[in-house]
């Protein structure tokens, strides 16, 4: 019994493994600069999928937590502008913070997208870093439109 039970376990987690590379055929690996200095956000983008630079606009939905306590957590979105005309895409953002840190950690997905991103899909990890006046957010993952 314990033999099948172990073979049964591994078939599974082997069918998982081999969809997870079909479900995401098409799909682009990318990364997200957005730098923020005084309330001012610009981007930039590797990975040839989306535009390469524009400016991003934060809209900060909630924050979880107490500064009373030793971390929070916070919520948002950002729709990001591509310089080059190519259309808008929005972002929604989830990351938690311990105070005192250099970094925050979290995850994002596209929730949305204009013209040539219109169809676009996709999300991954976010790592911010804080710097003077303001943050740098490096958004990794995979896209496709």
């Amino acid at each position: 019994m314990h033999r099948i039970l172990i073979r049964v376990a591994l078939a599974a987690l082997l069918s998982v493994l081999v969809a997870v590379p079909v479900a995401a055929a098409g799909a682009t690996n990318t990364t997200i600069e957005i730098t923020g200095i005084n309330g001012v956000e610009t981007f930039t983008t590797t990975g040839g999928l989306l535009c390469p630079d524009g400016t991003s606009e934060d809209t900060f939905d909630k924050f979880g937590g107490s500064f009373a306590s030793r971390a929070g957590t916070f919520h948002g979105s950002k729709t990001l502008t591509c310089t080059d005309g190519s259309g808008t895409f929005s972002i929604t953002y989830d990351a938690a913070v311990v105070w005192g840190n250099p970094q925050d950690q979290g995850g994002w997905k596209v929730i949305g997208g204009t013209d040539n991103y219109a169809t676009l899909r996709g999300g991954g990890n976010l790592v911010g870093t804080y710097i003077d006046n303001g943050i740098i957010d490096l958004f990794t993952g995979r896209v496709s439109l």
